[in-house]
């Protein structure tokens, strides 16, 4: 009875490993949705650009979230948002390196395709006006530059350069992490002042053409925007040029204002920074992005060093930049201004 009771013992075991051992490699269906936007996320070793999935059914308000996985058999769209249908098959464990995935995903069928509203809200916009009061050429205009990719936004409030955090972006709304501000004081605050109240404030926000309007969670209109056009060539940055900013903040007019040659011929830059002669060669450019190699200078003493300092900082960190008509601006790798030059007529 013993052995009978033994052999009893030792068949249900192995029906309930099989049972487990098909559980643990079985597969099944999911449906979800696909951002129409990779955001950049940690993986592995470094860093890599993600898909961005929702798998409930009010896509006007998705909290997506990151999928690190590949999906076998679909093409990801940027700017469209798809809904899918995927086979997911658990795999065995011994057959899966440390840094992947177990599970595999297989698409089974596309079931609908819709835009991706927020794509539109990517790229660099400048303030029109701010709490119903329109803002004039004479007052130093606030910037916005939005990166979807790495869910950021940058820019000048007027005086200080700013970055935050896009905590979700929907179709509808934007949330931001907290905001932070560079320190300096400027002669009037007033516009930086009300500017910085309005991005705490943001919450949703309407399309309209080149013009993005914010409003608070109560429906009121606080900022409204205007894109700036794409005409950025790498051609057009060749010529001579005056800086108007550094780190966003307008060059001391009782100083020797910083120049740049930049000649594309030679891929070389020179120019001066405010007191000494200084010049580098140009690495790389494309449409946007830019790599200057070490900047050599001469070593005279002025009365005033900072602003050639800083200038030649700036500079030196630059790694990508945009036209808009005659004025020319750099930008270090967070997208934050590092310089901005206007075109010198001769």
């Amino acid at each position: 009875m013993k052995k009978v009771s033994l052999f009893l013992a030792i068949i249900v075991s192995l029906v309930l490993q099989s049972c487990g051992s098909l559980k643990n490699t079985g597969s099944t269906e999911e449906v979800f949705w696909v951002s129409g936007i990779k955001t950049e996320c940690s993986a592995g070793a470094g860093k890599m650009n993600c898909l961005n999935i929702y798998k409930g059914n009010n896509i006007a308000e998705a909290d997506w979230k990151l999928f690190y996985a590949p999906i076998e058999g679909f093409t990801f769209e940027e700017g469209t948002l798809q809904k899918i249908k995927v086979k997911v098959e658990r795999l065995n464990p011994k057959d899966v390196p440390a840094d992947a995935s177990s599970l595999k995903y297989t698409l089974i069928e596309t079931i609908e395709n819709q835009l991706d509203i927020r794509t539109h809200l990517a790229g660099e916009w400048n303030v029109t006006s701010l709490y119903g009061k329109e803002l004039n050429e004479e007052t130093s205009i606030p910037s916005l530059i939005i990166d979807l990719n790495k869910n950021r936004i940058s820019g000048n409030n007027s005086c200080n350069n700013y970055t935050a955090q896009i905590t979700n972006a929907t179709s509808q709304s934007l949330t931001l992490g907290a905001v932070a501000t560079t320190r300096k004081m400027c002669f009037k605050m007033d516009v930086a002042n009300s500017y910085n109240k309005a991005l705490g404030e943001i919450n949703t926000y309407l399309i309209k053409g080149n013009n993005l309007i914010f409003f608070t969670k109560e429906g009121e209109k606080i900022v409204s925007f205007t894109k700036l056009a794409k005409k950025e060539s790498k051609a057009l940055i060749d010529g001579d040029w005056i800086a108007a900013r550094i780190e966003g903040a307008p060059i001391n007019r009782m100083v020797k204002t910083p120049r740049i040659k930049i000649s594309l011929e030679e891929m070389r830059l020179s120019g001066n920074n405010g007191c000494n002669d200084y010049t580098a060669l140009i690495n790389k450019i494309s449409e946007d992005k830019i790599e200057i190699g070490h900047i050599a200078a001469t070593q005279k003493m002025c009365r005033d060093m900072q602003i050639g300092a800083d200038y030649l900082k700036m500079l030196q960190n630059s790694v990508s930049f945009k036209m808009e008509d005659n004025s020319l601006k750099f930008y270090n790798k967070e997208g934050v201004e590092t310089l901005s030059f206007l075109k010198m007529v001769k």
